[in-house]
């Protein structure tokens, strides 16, 4: 409307119109098929009679670089969005999964054993600044003053002493803490991942992987290395009975092939909440946008240079619901991260170079520029008839993976030991979405 082209409807979804409301020359409607949506100009396709458009309000008859800018319009909103959401995340605080400030190991070569720490030693307060969780311990250090020197309090059963710190000692000391081994528990299951697929269930606990035994949750990933796309066998226990599942790792980033991932994340005792302030929060919602714009692309990239092998992965409307849920349960911070991540989604896929999407008219734009004459209709109509069943493709096979998916999960389900609810397991809360200072979820 801005550049003066009559927008005929504003949908938020597709397919036929659930309700709407019609305002000046413009109607406005909920549709019943929530992918997305799209704004109908007036002019922006062919005439019947295979002319193309002429009138001032018209979309194809405006200027190439009027229509570049109307185009890039919806995608770069959606790109705000994401980082408005990121600022909120900011300032609502990130939470991190947290355990209790006991140590674990302490190897006797550490720079923590020749400080007299042992293991079972709980850190209470650093700098006199009372600790009672893990990240607690890390978070206080970092907000002390770089160069100087730090007490760390130490407790043994009854007895407590204090540990100093030099400036050169700090970061040695720190990085040489280990909390104590999380047991190979699932905390929870992403949704879609093989072990989804596969039924692994929250509380199951793995016994072994392919016949060796695994007693703590890092030695998963360890088992897992180098198994891309070779079928595992996973012993798991299950309300006391054991039972085997076969889950296939994928290679998620497309990098590393022995990067094996199946999709469970471990249980954790707590969350710690950090709030940064605007500027900060600014500073952080700008870098993670820019992140998720870098892991969105290298996704769809890897979808289209390899289909058939990441086109399970991708989901729709009811794949969507369930992730949305299941960040929801998660916490304030995951949720708005999953939105954040569906905007900058939308936004690549609008500017794929297809008909019907923000970037085939940017596309035909740039290539009327080049030439420096306008598109026939003849042109155009064939360049919309082949995008659109590339489109209507892509809907079926998108469509088509949610109940796949879940037809395969409850295939699994069945055909592990009925009649027990799950194990228990050491926590009651979810695990959250990988974080800086989780463990890495196989």
């Amino acid at each position: 409307k801005w550049r003066g082209v009559k927008v005929l409807k504003f949908s938020l979804g597709f397919g036929p119109a659930l309700f709407s409301v019609t305002r000046g020359e413009t109607e406005y409607r909920v549709s019943w098929v929530p992918l997305g949506g799209y704004v109908q100009m007036a002019g922006d396709s062919p005439g019947p009679d295979g002319t193309m458009p002429g009138g001032e309000n018209q979309f194809l008859s405006h200027p190439w670089y009027g229509r570049v800018l109307i185009c890039l319009a919806g995608p770069a909103a959606n790109l705000l969005t994401a980082f408005v959401v990121m600022v909120t995340v900011g300032l609502v605080g990130v939470s991190y999964p947290d355990y209790p400030n006991r140590l674990g190991a302490v190897p006797d070569t550490s720079v923590a054993y020749r400080a007299g720490l042992r293991p079972g030693d709980a850190i209470t307060a650093v700098n006199s600044v009372p600790v009672k969780t893990w990240v607690q311990i890390f978070f206080t250090n970092s907000k002390q003053p770089r160069g100087k020197s730090v007490d760390v309090r130490v407790e043994r059963g009854e007895r407590s002493f204090v540990v100093p710190l030099a400036p050169e000692q700090r970061e040695p000391f720190f990085s040489s803490l280990q909390r104590p081994a999380v047991p190979p528990v699932v905390g929870s299951v992403v949704t879609g991942m093989p072990a989804y697929k596969a039924g692994l269930k929250e509380g199951d606990w793995i016994v072994a992987v392919n016949g060796r035994p695994v007693t703590t949750w890092d030695e998963l990933p360890r088992a897992l290395r180098g198994t891309v796309d070779h079928p595992v066998r996973l012993r798991v226990k299950r309300a006391g009975r054991e039972f085997d599942v076969v889950v296939t790792p994928i290679n998620p980033d497309g990098r590393d092939s022995r990067n094996a991932r199946i999709g469970i994340e471990p249980p954790y005792a707590g969350v710690f909440l950090e709030h940064h302030g605007l500027l900060e929060s600014i500073d952080l919602g700008f870098r993670a946008t820019v992140s998720m714009v870098g892991s969105v692309y290298g996704g769809l990239w890897l979808t289209i240079s390899r289909p058939l092998y990441y086109r399970e992965y991708v989901g729709g409307p009811l794949f969507i619901a369930q992730a949305a849920s299941e960040q929801a349960r998660r916490g304030l911070d995951a949720y708005l991260q999953f939105l954040a991540m569906i905007n900058i989604a939308i936004m690549a896929f609008n500017l794929l170079p297809l008909p019907v999407l923000d970037g085939g008219h940017v596309l035909l734009a740039l290539i009327e520029a080049v030439r420096r004459q306008s598109i026939s209709a003849r042109a155009y109509l064939t360049f919309q008839k082949v995008g659109l069943v590339v489109m209507g493709t892509l809907f079926v096979l998108i469509l088509a993976n949610d109940p796949l998916r879940l037809v395969q999960r409850q295939r699994a389900l069945e055909k592990a030991p009925r009649g027990a609810a799950p194990a228990p397991t050491p926590t009651s809360h979810p695990a959250p979405r990988e974080r800086p200072l989780a463990p890495a979820p196989p």
